[in-house]
């Protein structure tokens, strides 16, 4: 009996570490550099952004953790860095437009890609993080810490061998959390593209 219970311990890690093996093959770190603009603001979502007329571009480098789950979908785990990105906006107390920079992370996303192992994959995603203004925003009433959460879709290019593309569109909502007297929010329909490396997981 011993025998056997310890028989069918040693099949069952057996088969965990090779399902953990099969998973760490297929799995992929990948990289990636994008940039996007956004021509103009979206102020139809009630109770999100406010503010009109807004004018963004960012850039962004990104990892991603992909996880072969099926032959329909794959998740990814996805962590973004931001250097560089610049917003202009119409400044209603002074009657002009003003410009502020920022750089931030975005450590919190999730994408999932459909059809993963074709050359052309379909993807929603989902990420959230901060951005850090050089100053208060909109305003000296406003705050330079803004929240940021974004809900896109695109398409993935991949090439066999070969660096892959994406292009995409996020709708990208920056705004202080109310940490600032004045907080108007900023809806952005930002479209963007991406250049992909990627690697075997060890």
């Amino acid at each position: 009996m011993k025998k056997t219970i310890l028989l069918i311990l040693l099949l069952k890690s057996l088969t965990v570490l090779t399902l953990a093996q099969g998973s760490a093959e297929v799995a992929k770190n990948e990289f990636t550099l994008w940039g996007g603009i956004s021509p103009d603001s979206s102020t139809f979502i009630r109770g999100t952004g406010k503010t009109p007329d807004v004018h963004f571009g960012i850039i962004g480098f990104r990892y991603s953790r992909r996880f072969d789950n099926n032959n329909f979908f794959n998740l990814k785990y996805t962590s973004d860095v931001i250097p560089f990105a610049v917003m202009n906006f119409p400044d209603i107390g002074l009657n002009k437009r003003s410009t502020r920079k920022a750089y931030g992370v975005a450590p919190l996303g999730l994408q999932i890609n459909f059809r993963p192992h074709k050359k052309y994959q379909p993807f929603v995603g989902s990420s959230g993080g901060f951005l850090f203004f050089d100053k208060t925003t909109p305003s000296v009433v406003g705050a330079k810490l803004g929240f940021t959460a974004d809900l896109g879709f695109g398409l993935e290019i991949k090439q066999k061998g070969k660096p892959s593309f994406t292009i995409g569109y996020k709708y990208y909502h920056i705004s202080n959390g109310g940490r600032g007297i004045q907080n108007p929010g900023f809806d952005n329909n930002l479209f963007y593209f991406g250049y992909t490396f990627s690697k075997k997981a060890l």
